[in-house]
């Protein structure tokens, strides 16, 4: 903070609350004991008798390795004593400038998520974040960045300032989750940003981001009322405007097949065979990561760093295909595993500095952890994977890379912090990060640059949202907040109808692109005006699974398409080896059916039913495993009684009249008589792999009411149907039109109004005004209620420092200054008693 600490008063950064201070009582549990403090001590003395008069301060409790979680009791908001730890100190041997004390407090406040209350400047004295010229977002004040002078080095960053319940300043809210520093952040942290894992910054590169200060509650939009945005937003700035290459190739590989998809790559082995690779182009800056799902079937293979031009892997891990882990040292396999029953798991690797670690579903140790300290640049410089088995091919879908090229940001929102846990329900699909390139905070759902939210972690309680390119366009700043759908939203894309002779041929066709909804889709295609056909009569009806569907064979003209979704239950869920994770029903039947979709044949779980409410056992049903869905029958899985499913396929277990029928697409494959069966309820248990099932209905309706253990998540879709015109145009006749009717992409705007007095001259307390008219020199003069240093600096538009010198006076601060060039400039005043800000024009 610029102010000194105290004890209460109206000003200043407060150790103690009381009810007379300018502060609230929750704003002061946010930021206590979160401050920036600058203290003068006097040197020590000798004393007549020879003794030494010592300076002593007191800065809390000594930290250990256990300290990462903030040891800040709740007695601290009673006023009692404060037991923490002081995690940095600062020493100087002289009392600092107004602009040097900045410099070390932005450090401070960038590196702590400290919210200072005044602009940040980097090593040099360069403008990072204007305060005045963002005041109306100057609340949570984050920031990530690269400062080598500074010795700042921070990828990924959150707010110190939590709001209630859940205060930094509480022990239980700590930063890393488990309290573990080797882990990602804890679900205390409402949002965290920072670069992608191995995506390097440049020096001197800063991206902030503050929030206007409005609650977290959504309103609905006016244009569509299934949009749901949160009425907050962010302000970010930033000097490093993202500028991805999408003609980087990540892999170059020997054996295996690399296809792209996006950020992400897809690396199979039609083949099992040992020695097959890929490897990277070398690595920007020294750092690197991996990040993917161990398939639940593998070869053994390593994955970690390697040399140029070599093909086997010198640091990094093997990956046993029994699912154990072990390091790898300087090319040799450590004979002590560090990790066991990884199939089905997310893996992350990342290079940082001299470590590389490894994450298993989010969790790190030191154990995991690889120390280069003995390694070369030169041994780490490429990313490598390599099969060493061939047990089975090879097939890893969804690999993210990262240190190659510019793959932008990420950020984390916890969903469970929403009001009333609003988002949780939509964390999966539904969530979208809505970016206003332009900084007005007018938000469009067809932008571009809104990013729609990955896998979540649903351990931690987290959205994700991942490769966001923040200022693409180079305005140097963006404003963004969150929205969820709770609808289908889908776009058409029509194609003519081919000519022949003059007359068309009939082939025109539309592709449904599903942009957000919930699996099974059903659409109904009708005619508005075709030639020759009957207004609402139905040209094509049916269903579809994935995100893309065609209908084809349409004639010239204009059309009615209805898609909809609203089916069954839609279920994520991660097991484990022992099917510890389940859902239940918490209702029982005497007879009916139990129908699901498969999503994908990349996990094992059971479904089937349990003949009582205390049964924990799947007596009769399915076990799926992969792609083969093996029979259940008096508790036992059959070996030999399967059938191959696949994506789409749906599967069913019907009970009635004694029998238990195993159906696939509607096709018996088997049936049991059971004399016994009386009363049953329906269950899922879950094993390796993430599991994911759609359409799930038990008697043709969703389940309503589930008992669940472990990372489960269940969305019962809404119904609903989204109607559009859309028109089939004619390669006979350009004057047709071919395409969709408009319709209305504007969601809402944020209600800030931008505070911007600061340019029109409103601070009367500090003026600047030019010395003549030929000389080109201005001066500046700041008067003060109460003497203090104070530092004149001026910038240019981008932030650069211009100008520096200290102001001269006591309660009439004054300095000269010149400009280089014609131009826009920021002018501050900066000293312990506040700051003060101008722009000038000089022509």
């Amino acid at each position: 903070g610029v102010e000194p600490l105290d004890y209460g008063s109206a000003s200043g950064e407060d150790l103690l609350y009381q009810s007379s201070d300018s502060l609230s009582e929750n704003g002061f549990k946010e930021s206590a004991l979160r401050v920036v403090s600058y203290f003068k001590v006097s040197n020590p003395s000798t004393t007549l008798w020879g003794d030494n008069s010592n300076t002593t301060l007191f800065i809390g409790t000594p930290s250990t390795s256990g300290s990462f979680g903030t040891d800040f009791p709740t007695s601290l908001f009673g006023n009692a004593s404060i037991r923490g730890y002081a995690p940095e100190l600062i020493v100087f041997s002289r009392m600092l400038t107004p602009d040097e004390r900045r410099k070390v407090e932005s450090y401070l406040a960038v590196k702590y998520g400290i919210t200072l209350k005044g602009s940040y400047l980097d090593s040099d004295g360069n403008l990072t974040w204007d305060m005045a010229e963002n005041q109306a977002y100057h609340h949570r004040v984050t920031a990530v960045g690269t400062d080598m002078a500074g010795s700042l080095s921070q990828p990924l960053s959150a707010t110190s300032y939590e709001e209630s319940p859940v205060y930094a300043a509480l022990k239980e809210n700590g930063t890393y989750h488990d309290a573990n520093p080797y882990n990602p952040s804890s679900a205390s942290r409402l949002l965290v940003m920072g670069r992608e894992n191995g995506n390097p910054m440049p020096d001197r590169g800063f991206t902030f981001w503050g929030d206007d200060d409005v609650a977290l509650a959504t309103y609905t939009s006016p244009t569509d009322s299934l949009w749901h945005v949160m009425k907050r937003t962010w302000m970010v700035k930033t000097n490093v405007p993202s500028k991805p290459d999408s003609t980087v190739a990540r892999w170059t590989a020997q054996g295996l097949e690399v296809s792209r998809n996006g950020f992400t790559d897809n690396i199979i082995q039609e083949k099992a065979a040992s020695g097959a690779y890929a490897t990277t182009p070398a690595l920007v800056g020294g750092g690197g990561a991996f990040e993917f799902t161990c398939p639940t079937s593998h070869p053994t293979f390593d994955v970690g760093f390697g040399s140029i031009g070599g093909s086997t892997c010198k640091y990094g891990f093997r990956f046993t295909n029994a699912g154990v882990v072990y390091p790898i040292i300087n090319g040799a396999v450590s004979n002590s595993y560090i990790a066991t029953d990884v199939d089905g798991t997310d893996i992350s690797i990342r290079k940082e500095g001299k470590n590389i670690y490894l994450r298993v579903d989010g969790t790190g140790s030191a154990t995991r952890t690889i120390s280069l300290s003995d390694a070369t640049d030169t041994d780490t410089n490429v990313g490598i994977i390599r099969t060493e088995g061939a047990e089975s091919a090879l097939n890893m879908a969804g690999l993210r890379t990262g240190g190659i090229d510019d793959v932008g940001y990420m950020a984390e929102l916890s969903y469970d912090l929403t009001p009333d846990r609003e988002f949780s329900d939509y964390c999966r699909k539904r969530t979208v990060m809505l970016i206003d390139p332009s900084g007005e905070g007018d938000f469009d759902i067809n932008s571009n640059s809104n990013i729609r939210c990955s896998k979540p972690d649903m351990t931690r309680g987290k959205t994700i949202f991942r490769n966001i390119l923040w200022d693409a366009d180079g305005s140097g700043s963006d404003v963004f907040t969150f929205a969820y759908y709770d609808g289908i939203s889908y776009d058409a894309t029509p194609t003519p109808s081919s000519c022949e002779n003059g007359v068309p041929r009939n082939d025109g066709y539309i592709d449904i692109g599903i942009n957000i909804g919930t699996p099974v889709y059903s659409y109904v295609l009708s005619v508005d005006t075709v030639a020759g056909k009957v207004k609402g009569e139905t040209i094509a009806r049916g269903t579809f699974f994935g995100d893309t569907h065609r209908i084809t064979n349409l004639a010239p003209g204009a059309y009615a398409l209805s898609v909809s979704q609203g089916g069954g239950n839609e279920i994520y869920a991660t097991g484990n080896a022992l099917y510890t994770s389940y859902s239940h029903d918490t209702r029982t039947y005497l007879s009916g059916d139990i129908s699901w979709t498969v999503n994908d044949t990349k996990s094992n779980y059971r479904v089937g039913l349990e003949p009582s409410l205390t049964d924990e056992i799947t007596q009769y049903g399915f076990d799926v495993r992969g792609d083969k869905a093996h029979i259940i029958t008096g508790g036992y899985t059959s070996l030999t009684k399967y059938v191959t499913i696949k994506p789409g396929d749906v599967l069913s277990v019907t009970v009635r009249n004694m029998q238990v029928t195993y159906k696939l697409n509607g096709q018996t494959v088997h049936h049991e008589y059971v004399w016994s069966l009386r009363a049953w309820r329906f269950c899922i248990k879950y094993g390796k792999g993430e599991t994911h099932i759609t359409d799930l209905t038990v008697n043709g309706t969703p389940v309503t009411s589930f008992t669940t253990r472990g990372n489960v998540q269940i969305e019962t879709p809404k119904k609903c149907t989204t109607t559009m015109t859309v028109y089939v145009g004619s390669e006979c006749d350009a004057s047709m039109p071919n395409g969709t009717q408009a319709r209305e992409n504007h969601v809402g705007s944020s209600d800030r109004q931008a505070d911007n007095s600061f340019i029109s001259g409103e601070d009367e307390d500090f003026t600047v005004n030019g010395n003549g008219s030929t000389t080109g020199i201005y001066e500046a003069k700041l008067t003060q209620d109460k003497p203090a240093a104070a530092t004149l600096m001026v910038f240019d538009v981008s932030g650069k420092l211009v100008v520096s010198r200290q102001m001269t006076g006591e309660s009439v601060k004054q300095a000269d200054f010149k400009v280089p060039a014609s131009g826009v400039y920021v002018v501050k005043a900066i000293s312990e008693n506040g700051e003060h800000t101008r722009k000038i024009s000089v022509k």
